[in-house]
């Protein structure tokens, strides 16, 4: 049962919650609350407790020390019994997410069965504290919470338009505050490769960079200006290292995407060699669909066995994107080279050409306990090998129904991604202001359509348990910087979340929004410029 109480609003909305008497205070209370002391036993959770003691610290101004139980404020506790998964969530390393979270007069005693649960009720408590007031007193409250979806993810491109190692580590944490478990980083595609990878040091010295950038849509590309400003970046492995360490203490998995076959025109300018036309076609400077691919050649396959061995290495996620998607076959059905390559491998068909890339990878991986994943393009010619993964983008009429549906009929895990419901890069408002809403993917998605969203709508009830969850996609060709970012991310996140975590069963349309003003405050505190919208 779900009581109200207007002192108590908890994002997503929660599974159980009953408001009980009173308020908790800390212990050693100063005057103003400000600088009072908060004592935490956190036995085996070093993570947590650091993740814990930073929020209470820098948010709330509170000394946190580390106590033992009975002299704690705050107990955070592995002890509530597993709840099962499905075979492909537990296949693809997700978790069991369920917490428990009591406030009473003397103590907060937060209980989950991981870590990456009790990960999930700190997100909690540190939403209560951000809503209470100087003298942090917390509601008193029992929260029985755990989530519909075990996949709850958001995707950013960051090929496009780099964003640098801060404006991501904020990207997460604002991402883990809404209750999302894992982060899609795009690195790369044919404006820009973000990845190093030892022995290839082109690609960070000319795939990393393009000289200019095309102002405006892609359809008017023959008459849109440039801005003349060279534009790129890329993380090292260090720094890599650092954001994945960082999601993971959020409770949050890092899924890498490299595109391959198709989307490599900035790859084949920095190594013409693995290209069909064997010549730099130069990195895009404009958006649209690339026609370039890479060939059949042993040495790009030696390259695409260095980019996912460098990807094992960086990514301890079970799975790993490699793309798929939009490999247009023009130059593979033109080239003589190709042909002949086709013949001596055994490939029948153009059409089968993608299946070979899918297939080789997806073996490769599996020989190091890994798995594949990709767009649904991955599907269309052949079905994938077991456990290889199909990330569901197309939708609409007869494609919803063949690649979300199919996919999970024949037993793949299936994450879902239609581009009518989850692509943020859309504008929000029917009206295309481009002095307010600046250059978008020139679609309409508004706030209420992604909260309406159903996400096993298209998939029969004996094959829900292929679906692993869903995921909101972030394209940048028209987003820019970070605020830009944030406006194009929030709130749609908020509805995409309370989806993804509360499920079928949650709240109608007038009390979510009642309950996203709560949530849109607490990214005030944060500075968040988010889009302004009427709720």
């Amino acid at each position: 049962m779900q009581t109200q109480s207007d002192d108590v609003s908890v994002f997503p909305e929660p599974r159980a919650v009953e408001r009980i008497q009173g308020y908790w205070q800390p212990s050693q209370k100063s005057e103003s609350g400000e600088g009072a002391r908060i004592n935490v036993h956190a036995a085996g959770l070093p993570d947590q407790m650091s993740l814990l003691r930073d929020y209470l610290e820098c948010e709330q101004s509170l000394l946190v020390m580390q106590m033992s139980d009975q002299d704690a404020d705050i107990e955070l506790s592995l002890d509530l019994p597993e709840r099962p998964l499905t075979d492909h969530a537990t296949a693809a390393g997700l978790c069991d997410e369920q917490y428990h979270l009591n406030i009473t007069p003397q103590k907060i005693h937060l209980r989950a069965t991981t870590s990456n649960g009790v990960a999930m009720g700190i997100q909690t408590l540190r939403q209560l504290f951000l809503s209470c007031e100087a003298s942090c007193e917390l509601p008193c409250v029992e929260i029985k919470d755990e989530p519909e979806l075990a996949w709850r993810g958001l995707h950013l491109d960051v090929s496009r338009h780099f964003f640098e190692v801060e404006q991501i580590k904020r990207f997460i944490d604002l991402a883990a505050l809404n209750k999302f478990n894992l982060f899609h980083w795009h690195l790369t595609d044919d404006q820009g490769w973000r990845l190093p990878i030892e022995g290839y040091p082109r690609l960070t010295e000319v795939a990393a960079w393009r000289a200019q950038t095309m102002i405006g849509h892609d359809r008017e590309r023959e008459t849109n200006p440039y801005d003349g400003v060279c534009h790129g970046g890329y993380y090292t492995h260090e720094q890599i290292r650092e954001v994945v360490g960082y999601a993971a203490q959020r409770g949050i998995h890092v899924l890498p995407e490299v595109d391959i076959p198709g989307h490599v025109q900035a790859l084949v300018t920095a190594y013409p060699e693995f290209g069909v036309l064997g010549t730099p076609p130069g990195v895009r400077e404009y958006w649209g669909i690339s026609e370039h691919v890479l060939n059949l050649e042993p040495v790009t396959m030696q390259f695409i066995e260095a980019l996912i061995d460098t990807l094992i290495d960086l990514f301890p996620f079970r799975y790993v994107h490699l793309g798929g998607d939009e490999a247009l076959p023009g130059q593979w059905a033109n080239s003589p080279q190709v042909q002949k390559r086709m013949k001596q491998l055994g490939i029948a068909a153009v059409a089968d050409v993608q299946n070979h890339f899918t297939q080789s990878a997806a073996g490769y991986l599996a020989k190091a306990g890994r798995c594949l994943i990709g767009w649904d393009e991955i599907i269309e010619h052949d079905c994938c090998t077991e456990n290889t993964a199909v990330m569901n983008w197309r939708a609409g009429g007869r494609t919803t129904r063949r690649y979300h549906a199919e996919a999970a009929a024949a037993g793949l895990p299936v994450v879902l991604a239609p581009q009518t419901h989850t692509y943020f890069d859309m504008r929000e408002s029917a009206d295309d202001d481009r002095a307010t809403e600046g250059w978008n993917a020139d679609t309409c998605l508004p706030l209420q359509c992604v909260y309406d969203w159903q996400p096993l709508v298209h998939i029969q009830d004996e094959h829900h348990d292929c679906v692993l969850g869903g995921q909101a996609q972030l394209w940048t060709e028209y987003i820019p910087d970070f605020d830009h970012l944030m406006y194009m991310t929030y709130p749609r996140a908020c509805a995409l979340a309370q989806v993804l975590w509360t499920g079928p069963s949650r709240e109608d349309w007038p009390t979510f929004c009642r309950r996203l003003l709560m949530q849109l405050s607490r990214l005030d505190r944060f500075n968040v410029d988010y889009r302004h919208c009427v709720l």
